[in-house]
């Protein structure tokens, strides 16, 4: 069963207490309270990637929206307080029903860690009919990287027993729309396992069919032309932890009431912010800062705001930074010259708090996956060559003061003959495979990038030369042992490593140049192994 986390509950307790607050006085600012919470608590959960409880979320949310009005709309109607509390009791009841216990179990001295990202529940439902052949090859590879696998039938009962992490849906036929009885089948389900992530597998790309499976509950709807091992990828990202770094929103305001409104909107939503109320100083602002989104007031002293976004717009490293209009004005015309000029989006003052946080958020998710996009390697979702020797770079200074960081150099043996003789998609596959176990294995401080073609850069952070061939040995088994599916049966492949370590060479040059060589020597001893390159 999957735990909330502590944390979590106190932020639903707190979004209990502000609704109690708000039917003993119906005063707006107190509805606005809870409005707030609730929706920082969506935010939390879906940062746990527990779907059905931020859709049971959302929809309150959005009955609360509908109800915000003004000073002189509240309080509002026993209809509609009932209507909230029904909602809210549903969402209390299933995050209790899965809160993490008081009192957790001891790890054993002899245990090793769990590496970070991987202590999320792995019960995976398969449901299928009866000896469907995706489904041995869904449970060998799921095993493989540590999940638990089940078979489910359709229309089969369930004990909700478990919480299981992910259910995966296979339908009888591919691609073809899912019956009316399987459709229900998932909404059964949905309302069993709100947490769990639903896939439906090998879905036609037609309109209609991917609503009618997202209105029952689906989370992903798997496209045939995707195989059935590209949903392993997807799974494995529910268990790994995601960077997190604060958002940042650089505010140029020169009106201190609308600063601290705006502010304390952003903050609640776990939104750092800095205001400047002179434009003249944002270009020093941006540079000091590097906000993720810019909300720029459109009349200020000096200049307005459309005169300091066409001057930040002449800038390359601030071309694509969202910038976000806050104003009274309410001229369409001047408006869509605004975002003609160089803006993203215009909100009318006074702002809503929820819509403020939903725009800001919204073009921050978007402006980091651009930013990323350009770091990463399309066909794994790794750092790509240039990203990942940049972020060994920052890791060798982090390190630098106790020496304790290894370098490793992995190559697929014999990869050509793999291309040659069952051709590139099972290559990609092989790669992919390689990338799924090197993020299960290691942790987020970790640097693993795609250094080119089936070679990859491996830095493990805080370990020396023997800890880190000892972890790379473990991989390079487990990957031996991987089986790769392709259209007569599977293939195994394996790996070659080199190590070095940074009490050894001082520079990142210097220690990709000795793992490096170490491979060379590795792959020149028979291949399969990994060779350390300590002095």
């Amino acid at each position: 069963m999957s735990a909330i986390p502590h944390a979590v509950i106190a932020l639903a307790e707190t979004l209990e207490r502000r609704w109690k607050q708000y039917l003993h006085s119906g005063n707006f600012d107190a509805f606005v309270e809870f409005t707030l919470s609730l929706n920082g608590l969506t935010e939390q959960l879906d940062r746990l990637s527990l779907p059905g409880l931020v859709r049971a979320c959302q929809e309150l949310e959005n009955l609360a929206l509908t109800l915000f009005g003004g000073d002189n709309t509240h309080p509002i109607g026993p209809e509609d307080s009932d209507a909230i509390q029904r909602q809210l009791t549903v969402i209390l009841r299933e995050l209790h029903r899965h809160e993490t216990p008081a009192v957790a179990l001891r790890q054993t001295d002899q245990e090793e860690p769990q590496a970070e990202g991987w202590n999320r529940p792995r019960d995976v439902l398969i449901v299928s009919r009866p000896a469907h052949p995706w489904t041995a090859s869904l449970f060998e590879q799921l095993q493989f990287f540590g999940f638990h696998p089940h078979e489910v039938r359709w229309e089969q009962e369930l004990e909700a027993e478990i919480m299981p992490l992910a259910v995966i849906f296979v339908p009888d036929q591919e691609g073809l729309h899912y019956p009316n009885e399987a459709i229900a089948y998932i909404s059964k389900l949905r309302k069993e396992f709100s947490a769990s992530f639903f896939y439906c597998l090998s879905v036609p790309s037609i309109l209609e069919s991917i609503v009618h499976l997202q209105r029952a509950g689906a989370d992903a709807c798997v496209p045939v032309s995707d195989k059935v091992s590209d949903v392993l990828s997807r799974i494995l990202d529910l268990v790994q932890t995601k960077e997190q770094t604060v958002p940042r929103v650089l505010v140029v305001e020169d009106s201190a009431t609308a600063v601290a409104h705006i502010r304390r909107s952003l903050s609640q939503h776990g939104i750092d912010s800095r205001a400047i109320g002179d434009p003249r100083f944002m270009l020093e602002a941006a540079v000091d800062y590097r906000p993720d989104v810019i909300l720029m007031d459109m009349y200020m002293p000096f200049c307005t705001g459309v005169e300091v976004t066409r001057a930040l717009r002449q800038l390359p490293e601030y071309q694509s930074v969202p910038v976000v209009y806050l104003s009274s004005e309410t001229d369409i015309a001047q408006q869509v010259e605004a975002l003609r000029l160089g803006g993203d989006q215009f909100l009318t003052k006074p702002v809503n708090p929820i819509v403020l946080a939903a725009v800001v958020k919204t073009k921050i998710d978007r402006y980091r996956d651009m930013m990323r996009s350009g770091r990463l390697d399309s066909l794994t979702g790794l750092l790509n060559h240039t990203a990942a020797k940049n972020r060994l770079e920052v890791m060798i200074k982090s390190a630098e003061p106790t020496g304790l960081l290894a370098v490793a150099m992995i190559d697929i043996d014999r990869f050509k003959s793999v291309n040659d003789t069952w051709g590139h998609p099972v290559g990609d596959q092989v790669i992919r495979s390689l990338a799924w176990l090197l993020r299960g294995r290691l942790r987020s401080s970790d640097l693993i990038g795609r250094y080119g073609g089936e070679e990859f850069l491996v830095a493990l952070s805080g370990v020396d030369i023997e800890k880190g061939v000892a972890m790379l040995n473990r991989i390079r088994e487990d990957f031996s042992a991987l089986p790769h599916a392709h259209a007569h049966g599977t293939l195994r492949c394996s790996f070659s490593c080199g190590v070095s370590s940074l009490a050894d060479y001082s520079s990142g040059s210097a220690l990709i140049e000795a793992a490096d060589n170490a491979l060379l020597e590795a792959k020149r001893s028979g291949r399969n192994r990994v060779i350390s390159a300590a002095l």
